[in-house]
């Protein structure tokens, strides 16, 4: 059976004390960044699963900042893998079609972008969660760790629902032993 990867969660809302203790002030508003935040949470995550140095979301947003990796409506996909690399884990953006996301998830766990709260009505992206597992059937059961609000209650949604969302472009990343370590 098919692992699920241990990646912790974190939220993509940043607390005011790490705000201000990193110097956030400095660009601007909390809450705007909050909210653009999910790719560097979910590097975060990432950076925790590895066994690496887990900068704040606020030390990797003003990393992001600096090396353009933030647009006005989001990350790209090739900053955040570039930062992860630079930062220990090697990591490349690249298209994984919707059948191959459980065969990846073998190996090591996934940034993906799909949907807030996975919906099927035909939107896709915008918002970028970790695929870390699954468990195998007619319609695999997802495993993920998503840094908004609701994800702090959702961590599991069959595959359909992930297919119904999700753009096809993924953050990937080195394999993961069991112990945090890349291979």
């Amino acid at each position: 059976m098919p692992r699920v990867h241990d990646v912790p969660l974190c939220r993509q809302l940043i607390d005011p004390a790490e705000w201000d203790l990193h110097g956030g002030w400095a660009l601007g508003d909390r809450i705007e960044w909050s909210n653009r935040a999910c790719g560097l949470a979910s590097l975060r995550m990432i950076l925790l699963a590895y066994g690496r140095e887990a900068r704040t979301v606020t030390e990797l947003l003003k990393l992001a900042v600096k090396h353009e990796v933030l647009t006005p409506r989001g990350a790209l996909h090739v900053g955040i893998a570039s930062l992860a690399t630079d930062l220990g884990v090697p990591a490349t953006a690249e298209p994984v079609p919707v059948e191959d996301l459980t065969a990846r998830l073998d190996h090591a766990p996934l940034i993906v972008s799909v949907t807030e709260q996975f919906p099927d009505d035909g939107r896709t992206g915008g918002h970028l969660v970790i695929l870390r597992g699954y468990v195998d059937g007619p319609d695999p059961t997802i495993h993920f760790r998503d840094p908004s609000a609701w994800g702090q209650t959702h961590d599991r949604v069959p595959l359909s629902r992930v297919s119904a969302s999700y753009t096809g472009r993924a953050i990937t990343f080195t394999p993961l032993n069991s112990n945090g370590e890349s291979r």
